[in-house]
């Protein structure tokens, strides 16, 4: 987001290495779930003998851990879709002014789920969530934690966002941002 020769501030340094330090946790995540998915398919098919709880562990540990995540790594590179249809032809002050919106409109909801999710982690982790995979019992209250700790990184990405695209919008000139330059 910063061009070449100016000084990106500390917190939004911070951000971007906690951020890719989560994409890196997930994509560990996926690739520890592939090769799981895969032993077991293997192991079902040539010896009959699956691992017990792949679906248990899959859904509740790898799926949330490569879902919630990445979030802010996503705002971090402006991944997340745009639909220009009313704002194509509007100048750099407006569209900068709009994006600042949509990051704190962004942000107003993942600090909903970020509460919400917190309180359930909380609860989630006093009683000791467990679930049943056949022969034994397999805690997922620590999986609780992914939600509000991706949420709440995603909630700081954007409120780092917005403040920058304030800032920049009442810049002498203003420039369009990167992410809505037309491709040519």
């Amino acid at each position: 987001m910063m061009t070449a020769g100016t000084r990106e501030d500390p917190v939004n340094s911070v951000l971007t290495l906690l951020s890719r330090a989560f994409s890196v946790v997930a994509g560990g995540v996926v690739l520890l779930m592939m090769l799981h998915v895969t032993a077991d398919v293997l192991l079902k098919y040539f010896l009959r003998m699956p691992i017990v709880g792949t679906l248990e562990i899959v859904s509740n540990y790898y799926m949330v851990a490569a879902i919630f995540l990445p979030l802010a790594a996503i705002e971090r590179s402006r991944g997340h879709l745009f639909v220009e249809l009313f704002t194509a032809r509007l100048g750099p002050r407006p569209t900068l002014l709009l994006d600042a919106f949509g990051c704190l409109a962004l942000a107003l909801f993942a600090f909903a789920v970020t509460w919400m999710t917190t309180l359930e982690a909380i609860e989630r982790t006093r009683t000791g969530e467990m679930i049943d995979a056949v022969y034994y019992t397999i805690p997922i209250w620590p999986t609780r934690w992914f939600p509000p700790l991706g949420c709440g990184l995603l909630v700081l990405m954007c409120l780092s966002h917005a403040f920058l695209f304030v800032r920049k919008a009442f810049e002498t000139s203003p420039s369009m941002p990167e992410t809505h330059q037309e491709e040519l």
